[in-house]
């Protein structure tokens, strides 16, 4: 299969690592994503450097001098092939991290390699936070066997793999045989069906890529930086796409830009595309729902970061009730469990029922509002920890990234645009989307002002206490079928954007992992070949329709030739009996004989004509068709 399937991960799932001065001597140094880190063992302090993954606040705020040309009217010309960078200004600093591949896995463990123990999966179960290894193993054979067997001297479509872990292929997670005899008795009945694994695997041999990216930059850039490294590694060809969370977006951001370049479709898993406020937890508390131990992601590292400010809704209407203060309720006494800033997955036993309250919705997209109640590094506990100048950085970079945010959510969602308005400025091509319904998610978060002693007597360099104005809690508000971190209902596109639903019943973060590891990525490559092989279908009943009008463009084209055959030596007959020319003279050659009379000569001739005789020419010769030009 020649189309091209490229992988797009989600956030958090490339690795980041210090750029290497000597990169040909020694391996890049890994900030993100490693087990000692993830486990904050040996135990480290929130800003230690080599643990630091926050991105600079400065920002380049001018695009760089462009030497594109300019037209007569001294506008400058600008050329849409170029880098699509210089669209994102203001533009923040990149820093010191770079990307180094996929997340793969944490750490895993082949028992079937050290103990003869037969196992009835290709691959082993021991696997601590598998992440993306199990498609990238299976896409990077794909790729090599494709260009095996198309022998164009290639070992694979790009550099993408490079840097995996999949380099060792000596481990057969799922054993890839394209032996198209095998496949035939498969078939036929005269041989087993393979583990599904391999069958599934063994389904297409086509190239592939995977496209790791910076995960903490903003959505728009990291998009277009999607779309042009599909366009540089597989020019002049239509790709398909399978992308998880964030990934997702930025396919889905592309597909709406360039449909033409992903014709064949996109399968995504698991996709904010409607949004809640789960990840507040995350820039107030700095604790990952699912890494609960990692301190890489304290606020004011997270604040620094630009991605995730488009997981906020943008209006009252969109949050609903997700977000509501119980500070009166507690006030009258009433029991409502609430755990103060208590962390974790956002999992619970059973779906929860709604917590009522006042609604705190405010404007996300808003810095003063996130100030004004006291919200991640404007909290009083990092009074003492940030300068007044360095609060103001912040400020300007969150003005900067949320008005972004804001503005991709409402032209690429359509949130705030007329529906039918919407409908007719996009088209998206075939879209397949993925959701779990299986684990009870929190979607509501409580929060209720935090009572303050007034005999406290410590206080910040501000003059107020360290402690925050409010406490909230993560766990104990409504909770709805979702997969441990999104609400099933949340991970569909809107519905004016046409769509297949597909339901999972594995947990967010081992969605694209094996079955047999608790995963749902057989289900998921399922859904990519059937994709795949309804446009191959289109695309030979294209080629097979093209092909028709082909014949019979050229079947009219002869009959065309042959009539006007006919019709020139009719008329040339006519002319020859009308005495205008003799002999076996052509058509052509009398038309040349009348550019070469000269206008003497006509009216010489004309003199010699009886008005009678050209009145039974000119009667004679309209009867045959001709007309008085003629």
């Amino acid at each position: 299969v020649d189309v091209p399937l490229v992988f797009v991960p989600g956030m958090k799932g490339t690795h980041l690592a210090f750029e290497n001065e000597e990169a040909n001597t020694q391996p890049k140094k890994r900030a993100w994503l490693t087990l000692g880190n993830l486990l904050n063992f040996p135990p480290a302090p929130d800003n230690d450097p080599e643990r630091d993954i926050s991105l600079p606040l400065t920002y380049d705020y001018d695009p760089p001098p462009s030497s594109q040309e300019v037209d007569e009217d001294g506008n400058e010309v600008v050329d849409e092939s170029s880098s699509s960078s210089s669209r994102h200004y203001p533009r923040q600093h990149e820093g010191k991290l770079v990307t180094d591949g996929i997340v793969d896995h944490i750490i895993e463990w082949n028992l079937g390699d050290t103990f003869d123990v037969p196992l009835t999966k290709n691959y082993a179960d021991l696997d601590l936070l598998p992440f993306y290894g199990h498609p990238a193993r299976m896409l990077r054979k794909m790729d090599k066997e494709y260009h095996a067997r198309k022998h164009d001297g290639k070992v694979e479509s790009s550099k993408s793999f490079q840097n995996q872990e999949t380099e060792n292929d000596d481990d057969d997670e799922c054993e890839i045989n394209f032996d198209e005899e095998a496949i035939d008795e498969i078939c036929t009945g005269k041989k087993a069906i393979p583990d599904r694994q391999s069958r599934l695997a063994s389904r297409h041999c086509r190239p592939t890529a995977v496209f790791s990216y910076d995960w903490r930059r903003p959505l728009p850039e990291i998009s277009d930086a999607f779309h042009e490294f599909c366009e540089e590694t597989f020019p002049d060809q239509p790709v398909q796409v399978v992308a998880h969370s964030l990934g997702g977006l930025m396919a889905f951001d592309a597909m709406r830009k360039h449909p033409e370049k992903y014709a064949p479709g996109a399968v995504v898993v698991g996709v904010p595309f409607k949004t809640g406020v789960q990840f507040l937890i995350d820039l107030q508390k700095g604790w990952s729902p699912v890494l609960d131990r990692c301190r890489q992601f304290t606020p004011e590292k997270v604040f620094t970061m630009a991605s995730h400010w488009i997981f906020f809704p943008t209006s009252a209407d969109i949050c609903e009730n997700r977000f509501v203060d119980i500070t009166e309720r507690c006030k009258d006494g009433q029991d409502i469990k609430f755990e103060s800033d208590e962390y974790g997955a956002l999992t619970t036993e059973e779906c929860q029922p709604s917590i009522g309250g006042d609604n705190a919705y405010f404007d996300f997209y808003d810095v003063d509002e996130w100030e004004r109640l006291d919200m991640g590094v404007f909290g009083p506990e990092y009074d003492n920890l940030l300068t007044d100048e360095q609060r103001q950085q912040y400020r300007e970079h969150m003005r900067i990234q949320l008005a972004a945010a804001k503005k991709w959510r409402r032209t690429v969602l359509g949130e705030g645009m007329d529906k039918e308005e919407y409908k007719t400025q996009t088209f998206v091509p075939p879209l397949v989307a993925c959701s779990t319904n299986a684990i009870p998610t929190t979607n509501q978060f409580l929060r209720r002002k935090r009572y303050i002693s007034s005999t406290q007597n410590a206080k910040t360099r501000k003059g107020r206490s360290p402690l925050n104005p409010y406490e909230y809690d993560y766990r104990n508000g409504r909770s709805v079928p979702g997969d441990g971190g999104l609400d099933y209902d949340r991970c569909f596109p809107p519905s004016f954007v046409s769509h297949k639903r597909v339901t999972l019943d594995s947990s967010h973060a081992n969605q694209m992992c094996w079955e047999e590891n608790g995963g749902s990525w057989g289900r998921i490559y399922e859904e990519v070949i059937e994709q795949a092989e309804e446009y191959l279908r289109l695309v030979r009943k294209k080629e097979k329709e093209i092909e028709e009008m082909e014949k019979e463009r050229a079947s009219f084209q002869a009959m065309i030739s042959l009539e006007e055959t006919k019709e020139m030596e009719r008329r040339r007959q006519v002319l020859k009996k009308m005495g205008f020319f003799g002999g076996d003279t052509s058509l052509e050659e009398m038309e040349n004989d009348c550019l070469d009379t000269s206008l003497e000569q006509i009216a010489k001739d004309c003199a010699d004509t009886s008005l009678e005789e050209t009145e039974r020419r000119r009667t004679v010769v309209e009867s045959m068709g001709f007309s008085s030009d003629e």
